[in-house]
């Protein structure tokens, strides 16, 4: 079976999956299902995750879906855009919020994804502006921070959901499902499912641009989700608006599984700088 039409089945009355205030959001934009190249296929050994809402997959966090992102929050009530590129390349993991892995319980377990260990690094150090978490062994050193109370990050999902619903992160990636993964990109996610999601994305993230209410920073970890921004002209919308670096802003960085990452600017200290600059309250990381 072709991905374009596995995908556009997969789709039927997606809308459905959202709250009223993100379908009114999302009323006049469709996913670009004739930009999935004509020759990507699908096979059901490399099923489509997440899942839709009402049916859920094996393996799979049973409150994960493609729109999990956009449950329980409000698009006014958005601070800070999260982006990164994919799901994680696993059902058990992908819950359909950026950067957050399902098959976690705790910080001690075993498997944790380098790009999530290399945010929760940071967002340690941000906390108590200590080096230690991010030279080579941090990993080590946050996991016995947090072990022995000096730290305290709640279970994996009470991270996300309080950063969710609480401070106002939206995880987004630049494409909300997977199928096929390769280290580097697979033509089915390069030239599949990133262009299907394009104007979704877009159509969010330029929503967000143009508010003249609250106050929004875009952290866009990757050339993926810098390109989806570039492509929507986020930074022009804002301007137009009237609302660049006085209720819109943006920073980007490169994605947490580059070997840089860790050496690099720290995101949440980034994005925390730009809300002050911008009269507004921080994000409690």
């Amino acid at each position: 079976m072709l991905l374009r039409a596995a995908m556009t089945e997969f789709l039927t009355d997606w809308r459905a999956d959202l709250s009223a205030a993100w379908r009114s959001v999302l009323q006049d934009i469709d996913p670009a299902f004739a930009d999935i190249r004509a020759d990507l296929t699908f096979t059901v050994e490399q099923p489509i995750y997440p899942s839709r809402r009402v049916s859920p997959l094996a393996g799979a966090r049973p409150d994960a879906h493609v729109f999990r992102a956009f449950d329980a929050t409000m698009p006014e009530d958005i601070r800070c855009v999260l982006v990164g590129q994919d799901p994680y390349p696993l059902i058990s993991r992908a819950t359909g919020r950026s950067f957050e892995q399902g098959d976690l319980a705790g910080w001690d377990q075993a498997g944790v994804a380098t790009s999530l260990k290399r945010l929760l690094q940071m967002i340690a150090n941000e906390r108590t502006a200590s080096t230690r978490f991010t030279l080579a062994n941090g990993w080590h050193t946050l996991r016995s921070a947090i072990a022995n109370g000096e730290l305290y990050f709640g279970s994996p999902r009470e991270l996300f959901d309080r950063l969710h619903e609480q401070e106002g992160l939206l995880f987004l990636n630049a494409s909300l499902t997977i199928t096929r993964y390769l280290p580097g990109g697979a033509p089915e996610q390069l030239f599949g499912h990133i262009p299907l999601w394009s104007p979704i994305i877009g159509k969010v993230l330029s929503t967000l641009a143009q508010r003249t209410t609250g106050h929004v920073v875009f952290l866009l970890l990757g050339t993926p989700a810098q390109r989806v921004a570039d492509k929507v002209r986020i930074r022009e919308i804002a301007e137009q608006t009237g609302v660049w670096r006085t209720r819109v802003d943006e920073v980007r960085l490169s994605h947490p599984a580059s070997n840089d990452f860790l050496s690099g600017p720290n995101p949440f200290h980034e994005v925390n700088a730009r809300l002050a600059n911008m009269g507004a309250a921080p994000i409690r990381w």
